[in-house]
């Protein structure tokens, strides 16, 4: 099988041939699991080449040997075969079939606990949704699959997350949220195995198409090469995807020849393989190529083929089974717990016989008083509890704020105090330095203290700064750590990426842009001290009433239980304004792993 695969890629011919010489020796022992892994590898042989009813007659052959197997991976391998069938009837336009396998796998997934598996089988169902149009349902189950990946801190699935987010985004049209995403999949291209590389198809198959809406049509051609060069040998749908791009790009550019060959091309791929959805596109691309160039003959042929197909796709239809077997899914997760409940309300009804009306009574009666009992407690209790956080909270506040009040006496201090008298003394000194006659000597030793003065005055003037910018006071929080992530950058520490969305012209009180700004500033000294990071990644950006903070680096990372016993000054004093600010705080990190630290704070 090792050596089927390996071929694969070099002699499909050669691969076929050893695959079956496997699959006869793994019957003739009745060795019902490997079989069923041979049926399944040989799968993505035929779905490579567009040949998806092969694939799927070897899948299903898949299947039918898997459930006859006893082996400690048969509930895995069962899950990942259903994964399969689920792309391949997607292939084959049959999407209420491949809908049906995609919630079944994403449920067994689930059930055996593999992370790894469940996320790709959640990528492929965002990828149905696609395909269907529903773009809302394609982000959900993107998003899910992230959420995952940020908890194991697999860099593989990051990128492949981030990257499906950014597609479902740009599906949307919200285009700079798309970026940013893609930009946080790049992250981990360095870190990704390149003997995978359907993914980075992907990431740059998404990456063109952002910046093909940005305009950026250099970079998006550049892109979906990138992704065609990856596609050969490896995928069908990747290969004439990235040519219908490419086509796409050209034609935007005005180059109608080398665009109209690349989609004639990307036309020909497709009807081998029969795929309704990418069919369409290409129509729809032709189409506008032949209204560009000015051959409206072509134009409307193409546009009638595109009109035929395009109401099919995404039928109300096929939505509304969607929804119906999301329910039936959810319903059979439930079951049990139903079955459960009914059994004891079986037996609580055989007691209420046996007892009687009368004890019934006395009971309910009892169980009544001491329940209000109980009630009043725990709502005295709560009040306590709630009276008390308040009380701690507004200790944390009048700290803080008394911090912040004498950070800017005393930066005021060091600034207009102490500041204009070393400047005053280095006035004199040059005055001095002008008016006297003096030996080498001395003249050199007065030049070295005329600029020890003035490292002296740049060094205060940097600690007044830091205890308090005056850029935060006079143009907000966005431009203050902008500002800051510059610096940093400037001293070559560490390179430091800011991104911002929805943070412009928003009034924020000083106080809490204050605190934000300190939250941020011990982040990254922490990345600095502690980290050994080389890049740092801070997203600040603005949800109705909420602020949300992400600070993503590449460093050694560390352990976090261990981390929150020992408690250093710098998490304490982020904990604190967090807290004071009623938001919350999500810290992922592990040794080699990097960090990942989300915030999300009330700033209303």
């Amino acid at each position: 099988m090792q050596l089927a695969v390996l071929y694969e890629t070099v002699d499909t011919s050669q691969s076929a041939r050893i695959y079956e010489e496997a699959i006869r020796f793994a019957r003739n022992k009745k060795l019902p699991f490997e079989t069923a892994n041979l049926y399944f590898n040989r799968s993505f042989l035929f779905q490579a080449a567009g040949k998806y009813d092969e694939a799927l007659h070897s899948l299903d052959t898949a299947l039918f040997f898997i459930d006859q197997s006893s082996h400690p991976n048969t509930a895995f391998k069962k899950a990942q075969i259903v994964s399969q069938l689920a792309s391949v009837y997607k292939e084959l336009n049959q999407y209420e079939i491949s809908i049906e396998y995609h919630l079944q796998s994403n449920q067994l997934f689930e059930e055996i606990n593999r992370p790894a598996g469940l996320i790709t089988s959640l990528l492929n169902t965002a990828v149905l949704y696609k395909e269907l149009q529903d773009y809302t349902r394609q982000e959900f189950y993107a998003r899910k699959a992230l959420s995952i990946a940020r908890k194991t801190q697999n860099k593989d699935d990051l990128l492949i997350a981030y990257t499906y987010v950014a597609h479902a985004l740009s599906e949307q049209d919200k285009v700079k949220d798309a970026k940013v995403y893609i930009d946080s999949a790049a992250l981990y291209i360095n870190n990704y195995h390149q003997n995978q590389p359907i993914a980075l198809l992907n990431y740059y198959l998404i990456r063109g198409s952002i910046f093909l809406q940005l305009n950026k049509l250099d970079s998006s051609f550049q892109s979906f090469k990138k992704a065609y060069d990856l596609s050969q040998n490896q995928s069908a749908f990747g290969r004439y995807q990235s040519l219908l791009q490419m086509g796409n790009v050209r034609r935007k550019e005005k180059k109608f020849d080398e665009a109209e060959k690349y989609l004639l091309e990307a036309l020909e791929g497709i009807n081998k393989t029969g795929e309704l959805a990418q069919k369409n596109i290409a129509f729809q691309y032709l189409a506008d190529l032949y209204e560009d160039r000015g051959d409206t003959k072509k134009a409307l042929e193409y546009y009638k083929k595109y009109k035929s197909i395009s109401d099919s796709v995404a039928s109300l239809k096929n939505k509304n089974l969607a929804t119906s077997l999301e329910k039936k899914y959810e319903s059979e997760k439930k079951e049990a717990t139903i079955k459960w409940q009914q059994k004891q309300l079986e037996n609580q009804k055989r007691l209420i016989y046996m007892l009687g009306i009368t004890a019934l009574l006395f009971a309910t009666i009892l169980l009544l008083s001491y329940r209000t009992y109980r009630q009043k407690q725990k709502i005295q209790q709560q009040r306590i509890n709630e009276l008390e956080t308040e009380k701690e909270l507004s200790a944390i506040k009048a700290v803080l704020k008394g911090e912040e009040q004498e950070r800017t006496r005393l930066a005021k201090d060091l600034h207009d105090g102490l500041s204009g008298m070393l400047s005053g003394i280095k006035y004199t000194l040059q005055n001095i330095k002008g008016n006297l006659i003096m030996n080498p000597e001395n003249q050199q030793a007065l030049e070295r203290s005329i600029d020890m003065l003035d490292n002296s005055i740049k060094e205060m003037r940097r600690i007044a700064h830091n205890m308090m910018p005056e850029v935060l006071v006079r143009y907000g929080l966005d431009t203050a750590l902008k500002d800051y992530a510059t610096e940093i950058n400037k001293t070559g520490i560490i390179k430091v990426i800011y991104q911002s969305m929805e943070m412009e012209d928003k009034d924020m009180d000083q106080t809490t842009a204050i605190t934000v700004f300190r939250i941020v500033q011990e982040l990254l000294n922490n990345v600095i001290k502690h980290a050994q990071a080389t890049e740092v990644l801070v997203q600040v950006f603005r949800q109705m009433s909420k602020l949300v903070i992400n600070v993503e680096d590449n460093g050694k990372g560390f352990d976090v239980t261990l981390s929150k016993e020992m408690g250093g000054m710098g998490w304490k004093n982020i904990y604190s304004r967090v807290e004071m600010l009623k938001g919350s705080i999500d810290v992922h990190s592990a040794p080699d792993k990097g960090t990942f630290v989300s915030l999300e704070l009330n700033i209303e």
